[in-house]
Order: structure tokens, then sequence, then C-alpha cells
């Protein structure tokens, strides 16, 4: 499977840039959003710089991850990564491409796309018309979100994180949750993990855990007042959500996301799962706590938390197929969590 990143680039006058294969390139003749090929070690973001300095001699500045599509030519598998991103500087010169133009939205219908590109075209012109590129990271990332897109969803959780981090941080640890972290302590050590990413960290209890018992962890969450708390500890900390994780491919031995992903809408988790897998190395592990057994997805009423968050659980057979897909499965099981409640689902996986 080959990664590669894609641009879409919006000028000030609010149009995209779309480029034009030449002749002896692999869909000559097509249009596309410019990029290529991610190098080791590289980025998403780092390999569209570079990538339109190279063919273009122009400065871009991506600024936020639009989708993702996988796609075969044949026997190749590639990733294609989007961007969204900002026309900073320079006067286009090509290597790559014949023709460049600069278009608005709905003149994208009127191009023929390498097939690749085809799912951010419609994505960008929406089922029904043309959407305004900054309003579209919300349309199109909110899936089965009901009406609050993406964008809203990551402001309400960092609003509700950030207003209970406190209380997080003083709460004693309930007993079967640290069974089920000692669980995971020991599966890391019998596969040799040295490095652990915690995404959706909270206030850092866990990577602290897993830090005294000699990993080399690095937490990020959403919300500022997490990470704050974290770094309090001593802990390598940052603010970032897990739709983009900004490290290079292969990073990490394990990923630990301890009830973080229930707050990703269904429609969006086959790409966070695409992201985690990213930056894993060949069969890192990553372990997985949902609260599950039945399906929701979307804000949860019964939540004590203001704002209320956005939540989506699953059947443990629904889960369990579509992390199928992207993971071999080490580990399932569940916890009781009582009469009428959701139980825990923890599950362990290896990259396949």
């Amino acid at each position: 499977m080959i990664e590669v990143a894609a641009a879409i680039i919006e000028n000030e006058q609010g149009r995209i840039l779309i480029a034009r294969k030449r002749a002896g390139k692999p869909q000559a003749g097509m249009w596309e959003f410019p990029g290529g090929k991610l190098e080791a070690g590289e980025t998403p973001a780092d390999c569209l710089k570079r990538e339109l300095r190279e063919e273009m001699q122009i400065t871009i500045e991506p600024y936020e991850w639009f989708g993702t599509n996988d796609h075969h030519y044949g026997e190749k598998h590639i990733r294609l990564i989007a961007y969204m991103a900002r026309f900073i500087d320079g006067i286009i010169k090509l290597t790559d491409h014949d023709e460049v133009r600069w278009v608005d939205l709905h003149e994208l219908g009127e191009y023929t796309f390498a097939p690749a590109d085809v799912k951010f075209v419609d994505m960008l012109m929406g089922d029904k018309g043309v959407v305004n590129v900054q309003e579209q990271s919300d349309k199109n990332d909110a899936g089965t979100g009901g009406r609050e897109g993406l964008s809203a969803i990551k402001s309400t959780l960092r609003r509700a994180y950030d207003n209970h981090a406190d209380h997080r941080n003083s709460a004693e640890l309930v007993g079967w949750k640290a069974e089920e972290r000692d669980h995971v302590l020991e599966a890391f050590r019998s596969n040799n993990v040295r490095s652990i990413l915690e995404i959706g960290a909270g206030p850092g209890r866990d990577s602290l855990f897993f830090k005294e018992h000699g990993f080399d962890i690095t937490a990020v969450d959403l919300s500022e007042e997490m990470v704050r708390l974290c770094k309090e500890k001593g802990l390598h900390a940052r603010v970032m959500d897990f739709y983009h994780l900004d490290f290079p491919g292969r990073s990490f031995d394990a990923v630990y996301a301890m009830n973080c992903l229930l707050h990703v809408p269904k429609s969006q988790l086959t790409d966070v799962l695409m992201e985690i897998k990213r930056i894993l190395k060949p069969s890192g592990l990553f372990y997985l706590g949902l609260y599950g057994g039945t399906s929701t997805d979307g804000i949860w009423e019964q939540d004590t938390y203001e704002p209320k968050r956005y939540f989506a659980m699953y059947p443990d057979e629904d889960i369990e197929q579509i992390i199928k897909g992207y993971f071999q499965i080490e580990d399932f099981h569940t916890r009781f969590m009582g009469e009428g409640s959701p139980h825990f689902q923890g599950m362990l996986f290896a990259s396949k």
C-alpha cells in the first residue's frame, strides 16, 4: 500500500487549484489535486509542502484534514490523504503536469479527474449542489453525526472536557479500569512494546502509569486543559485530535485508546482507524476500550456533562466486523456495567 497526499488548495478568491497529468505519466490527461507520495518519516502536511515546492515551486499551508480514500489501480493499492490548504505565494512552474487551472467549485464537474480523486470532487460539490469550501469540513465530516458537523462535535467535546478536567484529574480510578490497564500492561510487555501513543489521554493518569513502568509514552488530547494536566505530571503531551495524528508513519509500537473513540461519529470511524494504522509500526498493537453492546450515534441525552457529548456505540459483532478490516483481533472481552447500562468492550489488535 502506497500513501499519497493531495492538496485542495484555495486562493484568496476561493478558487481551487487543479492540475492535469502530462503525457507519459500514470492517468495522463486526467485532472487531480496536486500532491505526491509520502517519504519515510513525513506527515501528510509536510509531504504536501515539499511536493508543491518541488513540483510547482509554490508555497502552501495545509490547515485541515479533508478525507481519505483507498483506491486500487490494478494491483497497486494507494491511500490518498487529502488536506485543505491555503495558497501562500509563488509562480507556478510545471514538471509532472502540462496544465493547471484555478476553478470555482461548481466547475469541478466539468473535468475528468483521476479515479482516486473523484471521491473528493464529490465531497466538495456535495450531494445537492455546490457547498462553500470553508463549510465543507463540517458537512463532509458530519456523516451520521446528525445536525452537527464534525467541527461542532469537536468544539463541544473540547468544552466539555475543559470544564471537567480538574474533576477527572482528582477522581479515584475505579477497580475494573485498573484491572483493564494491568491487562494491557502485560500485553505490551509480552510483545516488547517500547513506544506508546495514548490518544484521548485526558489528565494523563494512564500515560503516567505507563511512563512509570518504563515505556516511552506520548499523550495527546483535544482539550487544552487536559494537556495542561498531562504536562504538570511531566508527560510529553500535545493538543491534537485523532483525525489527524501529526506524526510520521510507523512511529509507535502501540496505541492506547481508552474510552475516546466512542466520541467518533460512525461515518468517520474508518478514517480514524486508518490514521491509527498509519502511525503504528508493522505488527504494532492497538488497545481500544469502548462502551457498547447497544447502538447509538449522536448526542447522549443522559450525559451528565455540559455541554452534552456525542457518543457512538456498537453491538459487539458490529465493532468486531469493522475492526477486522484494518487489524488482526488478538483479544475481545466485555465487562458488565450494570443492568440496563452499556457494557464495556476491551479489545487488543495487531496491525496487519
